[in-house]
């Protein structure tokens, strides 16, 4: 039986055995039969931004792995079909900036020589989705249903239903996956749930066995064969309805030995985990002050001297570095963009989909990188700030908790997760995590 929340994703791997995410929300898989190329290890802590309001949920994650292979994907069970897009590679440097954001240090100095050593990042927004309703009809025995494919970014996406596990490997075999073994028990649970599964697979001009619908746009996104990933690949995010939240893990088992994991819940009341010590929770904020922290100026702290000591042009140099966009934009932009779904009851808003066919044109090209992110951005930016004009109001009425640590793997095994109430009394920890992605403060030296 499934309960609540479960948090799965599995790690498949053909040949190697693969050390990976254990939680499977980032799941790398092996899907070539090139069995002595190095196998892929997970890089950094597994990090997962989950939104629960209304019925409406959204899980982004961003997979980080290094190790030589030619083609490599994800399998991810959903309670229902989910709208699917791609985030940008700052998302959740941008949420660590929107819950402990960086303070200006003025340091006043005697001397005349101007010289600055403030330290910025530029970032921009997030990216695109699209949803089916779950068929109603049962699926027999043997039978796989596609419910859509579809190419977002770097990826071939499909979205589909199992009559039953040896059904889902069967269509896994032939589409270049490996099912792993083992899987079966957990798998017939979600099957009997009626649960979906994404399949993901990069190098979308390969996919093998694949059989695109018609007006999904063909993108070969191939690479040489033998190519290195060292890093973090594209990130996704899948928004779908839910009567409960649930995260997608507890096909993690067979993905090897817990790392940490960092998990940002945004849900309508405090929570945590059920099952998992509080001890984790490392603090949580008001929606109210998240909504400041993302709009209102970067605070200052003046050494040596104080804001008279500025001059005019100064302090209009002060003002425009207070500016908390260049550090939060892409977390500002998704909040407001799930908040306006739940208000609204949309998997799919407009904008999404706009920057998701922006996006593939760009993949048909071969354009992919940072410098192609920021076109992107600044092409779409004005639409996507009045898409979600007013939505990000609503951050005021829910709540943001950090959890941070080492997932207990008995637990994941044994039963599913669910969200639990919990309100923490430590959320000044917040400030003490430090946290690699956490933009560091900017010192800024006014000489008079």
């Amino acid at each position: 039986m499934l309960t609540r929340l479960t948090l799965t994703g599995a790690l498949l791997l053909l040949g190697a055995e693969a050390a990976a995410d254990p939680c499977g929300m980032v799941p790398p898989i092996r899907v070539t039969e090139n069995v002595n190329t190095p196998p892929i290890q997970r890089i950094g802590a597994q990090r997962t931004y989950v939104f629960y309001r209304d019925g409406i949920e959204t899980i982004a994650l961003r997979p980080g792995f290094e190790g030589t292979i030619d083609d490599f994907g994800m399998l991810i069970p959903f309670p229902s079909p989910p709208a699917i897009r791609k985030i940008e590679d700052q998302t959740f440097a941008h949420i660590e900036g929107a819950i402990d954001p960086p303070e200006i240090n003025v340091h006043i100095q005697d001397q005349r020589e101007l010289y600055s050593r403030s330290s910025m990042a530029f970032g921009d927004a997030s990216a695109a989705p699209e949803a089916e309703e779950a068929v109603a009809e049962d699926l027999g025995y043997r039978e796989v249903r596609v419910l859509r494919e579809e190419a977002v970014g770097m990826y071939q996406v499909a979205v589909l239903e199992a009559g039953s596990p040896a059904a889902l490997k069967r269509w896994m075999d032939n589409n270049g996956y490996r099912y792993p073994d083992g899987m079966d028990e957990v798998t017939a649970e979600y099957v009997a749930e009626r649960w979906c599964f994404v399949a993901i697979k990069a190098k979308i001009g390969q996919g093998p066995g694949t059989s695109p619908r018609p007006g999904m746009r063909r993108i070969n996104t191939q690479l040489p064969e033998g190519s290195s990933f060292d890093g973090h690949v594209q990130g996704m995010a899948f928004r779908f309805h839910t009567d409960e939240p649930v995260i997608p893990m507890r096909l993690s088992v067979f993905n090897g030995p817990d790392p940490r994991n960092v998990v940002y819940l945004l849900t309508e009341r405090p929570s945590t985990l059920s099952g998992v010590s509080t001890d984790l929770v490392w603090g949580q904020l008001y929606g109210e002050d998240l909504h400041k922290q993302l709009t209102e100026p970067l605070g200052v702290q003046y050494f040596n001297g104080s804001a008279r000591d500025l001059s005019s042009s100064d302090r209009s140099n002060l003002e425009q570095m207070r500016d908390p966009t260049p550090y939060v934009q892409t977390a500002r932009d998704l909040f407001a963009a799930d908040l306006l779904a739940a208000r609204t009851n949309t998997l799919s808003l407009s904008h999404e989909e706009d920057e998701k066919a922006l996006l593939n044109v760009s993949e048909s090209l071969g354009l992919r990188g940072p410098e192609i992110d920021a076109l992107h951005a600044q092409v779409l930016s004005e639409q996507r700030a009045l898409a979600v004009d007013g939505a990000l109001d609503d951050l005021r009425e829910m709540h943001f908790t950090v959890i941070d640590g080492v997932l207990p793997g008995d637990l994941i095994a044994r039963e599913n997760l669910s969200l639990l109430y919990h309100r923490a009394h430590n959320s000044d920890r917040l400030a003490q995590r430090g946290d690699p992605l956490k933009p560091q403060n900017i010192d800024w030296w006014v000489y008079r």
